[in-house]
């Protein structure tokens, strides 16, 4: 916190996730000196909300925070709510996010072959409703990738329940968001497309595009852009701020 007070205004200006440092932790001042109301983070595609996470765990250093942690897969929610254990302030919605209220089918990795280390740990958050390289095998580890073969044996499918965002903001009263997280492994804009800047007006915004066309990634930026948001990319991911 000491280093995100003083790195100066121009640095933050050329560094996206420096600025979303800065952000959280002023939240983290105000909560301890008084806010009138905690901070709400909204994460859709949570993971564990550890794994190669870098804001999530600020729920931790944020007295009174809490969360609507969205996640869909069963294996991830049991590690979310371990990290999470305060079910009064972190939510824990088992849906997926969808245009329209319903089940869907997803492609996960087999939970057993995670925890035992026969898959790399990041394959913990590459579930997914899309054909993504990773599912798919094309390029996912570079040109021609010849790993596929060794962990396709342990993509499955499975289904799980569906639901808007909407519908599941006004399931858990949300009436305003500090910062909302997406990161839903090709699914990103079709959940970032759904959500009401204009009512929520949340003032961090964090999207993954790395798994998204060149047009989807053009309209989770220009949809920014026209409300009125700062943006900066950083790897595969974009950053707003109000």
């Amino acid at each position: 916190m000491m280093a995100a007070f003083a790195v100066p205004v121009g640095i933050l200006d050329r560094g996206a996730p420096l600025r979303g440092t800065r952000f959280l932790a002023q939240a983290a001042l105000g909560a301890r000196f008084g806010n009138s109301r905690p901070f709400q983070m909204v994460n859709v595609g949570a993971c564990d909300g550890v794994l190669f996470d870098d804001v999530t765990p600020w729920l931790n250093r944020i007295p009174g925070s809490r969360a609507v942690l969205v996640e869909p897969i069963p294996y991830n929610q049991q590690r979310l709510r371990a990290n999470y254990p305060d079910a009064q302030r972190f939510v824990i919605e088992p849906v997926a996010v969808t245009r329209t209220k319903g089940a869907i089918r997803v492609k996960t990795f087999d939970a057993a072959a995670l925890e035992d280390g026969r898959l790399p740990i990041e394959f913990v958050g590459c579930s997914s409703i899309t054909d993504t390289n990773l599912m798919s095998g094309k390029n996912a580890w570079g040109e021609a990738d010849g790993n596929f073969e060794k962990f396709a044996p342990y993509l499955k499918d499975i289904d799980v329940p569906g639901d808007t965002l909407q519908d599941v903001l006004d399931r858990n009263r949300v009436e305003h968001i500090d910062a909302f997280l997406v990161d839903c492994e090709g699914a990103d804009w079709m959940v970032f497309e759904q959500l009401d800047l204009k009512r929520y007006r949340p003032g961090m915004v964090k999207v993954e595009v790395g798994a998204l066309p060149a047009d989807e990634i053009g309209q989770v930026v220009v949809k920014l852009k026209t409300a009125g948001y700062k943006v900066g990319l950083y790897a595969e991911d974009v950053w707003a701020f109000a």
